[in-house]
């Protein structure tokens, strides 16, 4: 006799991100990267900004239209 295979659930799991594209913030909820794009000199360029949601996502981005700025080069982290 073969195990019953849940389609749903298995199309489900295929639909989420691999683990490595969500963390929880200090409450818990999940968060989720986004990717940005714009353009500069001719040619395309991208980013990306870890948001709750879409809407989220382009918040903080509306938030950088207004505010961004460059602090500093990074040359390494450090581990945890």
């Amino acid at each position: 006799m073969t195990d019953l295979i849940d389609l749903t659930a298995e199309r489900n799991k295929r639909a989420a991100p691999d683990p490595e594209f969500v963390r929880r913030d200090g409450f818990g909820r999940p968060m989720y990267v986004f990717l940005l794009s714009y353009e500069m000199g001719g040619s395309s360029w991208c980013t990306e900004v870890w948001a709750y949601d879409i809407a989220d996502a382009e918040n903080r981005v509306a938030g950088m239209r207004g505010s961004l700025k460059v602090d500093g080069q990074l040359f390494e982290r450090a581990p945890a």
